[in-house]
């Protein structure tokens, strides 16, 4: 029996469709947002990569990455490498032995544990991983949940600390 040609060009169209996938390391996603129009996200951008506002995800274990421009939201997952992103609105670092450099930023998230940070200017600290280095020139709060962590700041900041063995020296 003979297939009617709209059923072979609509398989035609749809194995072309899998195969045109971007790959994870340049794919970009716009996830949708209730306060203005969706922002973009840098997946594992190659190096010298410009965030122009958008968000940007490290989660390649073993990374080093510098990343040109200011981001919006900067998320870590990835472990045992680096990442120098010097505007960000936020940085959160979920995973392990990272390391961090900025200038300016607003709220910066550890979540993971054994990571180094080295920031210049950061309006609040939220530390819940254990075993953090932050150094900082100039923040307003540091909040502890963790245990272990050190704050090495210029200034003197508010500290909130309901974790055990933190200090800001």
């Amino acid at each position: 029996m003979k297939q009617p040609v709209f059923y072979i060009v609509l398989a035609s169209a749809l194995s072309l469709t899998a195969c045109n996938k971007p790959s994870p390391a340049t794919a970009t996603v716009a996830p949708a947002t209730t306060n203005g129009p969706a922002v973009s996200t840098l997946t594992d951008p190659g190096a010298g990569a410009l965030c122009d506002g958008k968000n940007l995800r490290i989660s390649h274990d073993n990374s080093s990455q510098v990343i040109d421009g200011e981001c919006g939201d900067v998320t870590v997952t990835a472990s045992n490498g680096s990442l120098n992103a010097s505007k960000a609105r936020s940085i959160t670092v979920e995973g392990r032995q990272f390391t961090v450099l900025n200038e300016q930023v607003d709220t910066v998230r550890v979540v993971g544990s054994d990571n180094v940070l080295n920031l210049t200017n950061a309006r609040r600290i939220d530390i819940s991983g254990n075993n953090n280095m932050i150094l900082v020139n100039e923040t307003a709060e540091v909040s502890f949940s963790g245990t272990g962590n050190t704050v090495n700041a210029s200034s003197e900041p508010r500290i909130e600390d309901s974790g055990t063995g933190n200090r800001v020296i």
